[in-house]
């Protein structure tokens, strides 16, 4: 209230001021138009200020409205634009979370209508391309990934790499493992490139590749170790057999050779080196091998691989054998193995002894085979006959029940 009652009495005193001055000191304003043969205009002179000062105010108003309108239309445009963007956002989400729970065609649908106007197209073009590719739309999906390509020349490595995973799920392992060696180019060292390529070799069985692949694993990867260490073991364990599938003495030993100490002593891979020295007729070399794992750790397999090797000296095999079995005890596959040692050394009573003795521990029709052989040729034709027979009989065992000759059958409709 004192406000208003202030202003009012200052604007009272303006007025009085202003009507003071203008009678007080009259006055006009000649204003010249054209010079000296031009037209004149006279006017008074506090009309033409107040005409003045209403016309800047005027202006003044106008420049304002001119703004106010301008940032109406400014921010119409902007709600426009931003709206639009954020529908844009929302089907982004929305099509993003379809992709995750395996939702494709409603996926690729609010994917590809959100790429427009989305503020990072790469994602929507790479996750429609992958939705179109489980739908089948092969051509659709590279169409797309050309698309993703184009969104700016950062984009390559995810490209390839969205491709890469494509054919592999595709199987197509030569054009995936092609797409990935030329992104590696870009990113050596991605782990994802490198998982994605140790997969494609993996299923194509390229085991020299993933083998010079393992180092880089090993390092940037992000493998846990014991994953490593089973793809390593069996990146090795390919290798010998399919030197061996090839006949490749010399590269059988090469790969075994290019092994560290610690692959050399682990005893599944020596085992299976020495399996496939036998293989390959060096029963020499898989002697040595067997000898020294065997000397370490029990194995009953090995062991009666053992027994069937012509190693360099059979005599120093038997010793070798003999120490085992004080060592380890009587065993039904180390008894077998040392009958087999004492017929390389002719020692035939020693033979059949250990072969009955592990009879006695456990029925075997390979060691029933090897006693009727040595019975039949020391003559006693009739045992290694029905040995023959046990040992058949033990090797087919789910043989039906079927009529045979001098059986009695039974009555039909007996006890009706």
């Amino acid at each position: 209230m004192k406000r208003f009652l202030f202003a009012a009495l200052a604007l009272l005193l303006f007025g009085a001021f202003l009507t003071e001055m203008i009678r007080s000191y009259p006055g006009y304003l000649l204003i010249a138009i054209g010079g000296e043969v031009g037209k004149n205009i006279e006017v008074n002179l506090w009309v033409a200020v107040i005409a003045l000062l209403l016309g800047l105010l005027a202006l003044f108003f106008i420049i304002l409205l001119g703004r106010s309108l301008l940032r109406g239309i400014g921010g119409s445009v902007s709600r426009i634009r931003f709206g639009r963007q954020r529908v844009a956002r929302r089907r982004l989400t929305n099509g993003l979370v379809e992709f995750m729970e395996g939702n494709w065609a409603r996926a690729r649908r609010q994917l590809l209508k959100s790429a427009p106007r989305s503020e990072a197209p790469l994602i929507n073009y790479l996750a429609a391309a992958r939705s179109a590719f489980e739908l089948g739309y092969r051509d659709e999906a590279n169409e797309l990934l050309a698309k993703a390509e184009a969104c700016g020349d950062d984009t390559r490595l995810a490209v390839a790499l969205s491709q890469a995973r494509m054919q592999l799920l595709d199987k197509r392992y030569e054009q995936c493992i092609a797409s990935l060696e030329r992104a590696k180019q870009l990113e050596p060292r991605h782990p994802a490139l490198l998982q994605l390529l140790r997969q494609a070799y993996y299923r194509l069985g390229e085991w020299n590749g993933l083998r010079e692949l393992l180092p880089e694993l090993e390092k940037h990867a992000n493998m846990r170790e014991e994953e490593l260490q089973q793809l390593e073991l069996e990146v090795y364990q390919h290798q010998l057999v399919d030197a061996t599938n090839r006949r490749d003495r010399e590269k059988l030993r090469e790969t075994w050779q290019g092994l560290s100490g610690r692959w050399q002593r682990n005893m599944e891979l020596r085992s299976l080196y020495a399996q496939q020295l036998h293989q390959i007729g060096d029963d020499v070399e898989a002697e040595k091998q067997l000898r020294w794992l065997l000397n370490r750790e029990w194995r009953a397999d090995m062991a009666r691989l053992y027994g069937c090797l012509a190693g360099a000296d059979a005599v120093a095999q038997l010793t070798v054998a003999d120490g085992w079995l004080k060592e380890y005890g009587e065993n039904a596959d180390l008894l077998t193995c040392i009958g087999r040692l004492c017929l390389r050394n002719e020692l035939w009573g020693r033979a059949r002894q250990y072969f009955e003795k592990s009879l006695l521990l456990r029925s075997d029709p390979a060691t029933s085979a090897e006693l009727a052989r040595l019975l039949h040729a020391l003559g006693e034709t009739e045992q290694a006959a029905r040995l023959y027979e046990e040992g058949l009989m033990q090797a087919v065992s789910d043989l039906p029940q079927l009529p045979l000759p001098g059986q009695e059958r039974p009555l039909l409709g007996a006890g009706a």
